[in-house]
């Protein structure tokens, strides 16, 4: 019997080490997800983002971790791209599994649910959104069409710096900021609005919480209690009636405008954008009903996207060309050579000197490259699980790729961190989304639609400055501080205050 029991339990033991061998043997294979830093329980790699500029520690990060990692904030998965290549997997190969945006809480509240192109989720809607932003709204035609507009605010900025002197320093950041808000607002609604300080503040707040980067967006599963416990969701609201009334203020001003023009058989010679969407809105046939609140989210997008971004980049712009006197003086001696014994300059002036111009068009492009408005890009999210350089990326992970660390990657760059815009001079590499390189306006279906409205400003507003005056440090200044601004935008921490002597252009000969 002893014999018995002790060849059943010898049977049993080799059964269950069988079974145990087969079920592990069956078991699907953890997925080799991308090395990342050390983490903590419930906040994960939260710790290594505080208190820092994120797109400088992810970038450091990176080297020690690789060009793709994966980091966990809260109960939200952090795919980092860090390398030219990693980019182009996720931009180019992987672009439609990564095309969709995170559903954040300031996209379901500021935005209208998610309405406008850049917080839309892939899908039908975004595409024919897309398709109607890019013929009617953000076309090369319809930027010219507001030229008028640049030309008029360029002038007035530069009537205020001749009247601040030459020995009162100009605050340019401030100048900057408002300078493409009144553009904005008059290309938008047709004037300058008296509520405008109101809108603006509300909308830099809303940009604000829309990073993806606050608690409760990083919490999927809590967002609704963590909105409410930290204030989040109230504030988004505050922002949403502040922008909401305005806006609605505007389109039935502007419905009434229209309305009366019709009447009185008067035409519409000068459009507004909001004049172009409430047609559209008439004439339907889009595949989707363009409803009022979907015309504001077009509009918050324009606010968003083409005024503080392109103040930043103008305010580095000056920056970096106060620090490279060389450059200043060849870009400079270009300008005036272009446009000798010009008093103005205007757009077509520019169009037609265009030949001349090539300096300036590589000054642009080094200062997105060292400077890019968004160094993180918008997120974008994993609609699926699919393998990237070898790792698993999870489906609903949220995905960045860090165009500030690429840019200055000494791999693709020689002297990365220096200012040197003839780098562009062969022509080879460019900022419209083929280059993985240098994406300070992104790459791929999500790729920023609207870059030509922020170009058209910038240039006409450096080739202003440059060519009416000349530019120093106010006294007792050495230097230019190019620290950034505490952030996820690439920002000047302290305003640039330079100033500004004016040049007298030397009439050009008729004999």
């Amino acid at each position: 019997m002893d014999e018995y029991l002790y060849h059943s339990l010898l049977l049993s033991v080799a059964a269950v080490a069988l079974l145990q061998l087969v079920k592990l043997t069956l078991r699907p294979r953890a997925p080799r997800l991308p090395p990342g830093p050390w983490m903590l329980p419930v906040i994960g790699s939260m710790h290594h983002l505080v208190n820092v500029l994120p797109h400088r520690a992810l970038r450091d990060l990176a080297a020690a971790h690789g060009p793709l990692m994966m980091l966990r904030l809260g109960g939200t998965p952090l795919v980092v791209a860090s390398s030219k290549e990693t980019a182009r997997a996720v931009l180019k190969t992987h672009d439609t599994n990564f095309a969709t945006r995170p559903k954040l809480l300031a996209g379901e509240i500021v935005g209208y649910d998610w309405a406008d192109i850049l917080f839309s989720p892939s899908g039908d809607y975004w595409r024919k959104l897309r398709q109607l932003c890019a013929a009617e709204i953000l076309s090369p035609k319809r930027v010219l069409s507001f030229r008028h507009i640049r030309e008029d605010e360029v002038a007035l900025k530069l009537e205020e710096i001749r009247a601040a002197g030459p020995s009162a320093p100009v605050n340019l950041s401030v100048m900057f900021h408002s300078l493409t808000n009144s553009i904005v607002s008059r290309a938008a609604f047709g004037k300058k609005r008296r509520n405008a300080a109101e809108f603006m503040a509300a909308i830099k707040a809303g940009v604000g919480l829309s990073s993806g980067f606050n608690i409760p967006d990083l919490f999927p599963t809590w967002t609704t209690v963590l909105a409410k416990v930290t204030g989040m969701k109230r504030s988004l609201h505050d922002i949403h009636r502040t922008v909401d009334s305005i806006l609605q203020e505007i389109i039935d001003e502007r419905k009434a405008v229209l309305e009366e023009k019709v009447r009185s058989g008067a035409g519409n010679a000068e459009e507004n954008l909001v004049d172009v969407l409430i047609g559209l809105q008439e004439k339907g046939g889009f595949g989707f009903h363009l409803n009022n609140s979907r015309i504001k989210a077009i509009i918050l997008d324009m606010f968003a996207g083409g005024t503080g971004t392109s103040a930043s980049a103008m305010e580095w712009g000056m920056s970096e060309l106060m620090r490279n006197p060389a450059v200043m003086k060849k870009l400079q001696g270009q300008i005036r050579e272009a446009f000798r014994g010009e008093a103005v300059v205007t757009e077509a002036d520019l169009q037609q000197q265009a030949g001349n111009l090539r300096y300036l068009k590589l000054v642009i492009k080094e200062a997105l490259r060292l400077h890019p408005p968004a160094p993180l890009l918008v997120p974008r999210e994993s609609i699926e699980a699919c393998e990237l350089d070898g790792y698993t990326i999870p489906a609903k992970s949220r995905v960045v790729i860090n165009a500030f660390a690429i840019a200055r990657d000494p791999r693709y760059w020689d002297d990365a961190e220096e200012f040197k815009p003839e780098r562009f001079e062969a022509g080879t590499v460019d900022f419209t989304g083929s280059s993985y390189e240098f994406l300070p306006f992104g790459s791929g279906r999500r790729m920023c639609p609207g870059f030509n409205y922020g170009l058209a400003s910038m240039e006409l507003a450096l080739v202003g400055m440059l060519y009416h005056f000349d530019w120093s440090l106010p006294e007792g200044v050495e230097e230019v501080d190019m620290e950034e601004a505490p952030g996820l935008g690439v920002r000047r921490r302290s305003p640039l205050m330079l100033c500004a002597t004016p040049f007298v252009p030397v009439a050009v000969s008729t004999e």
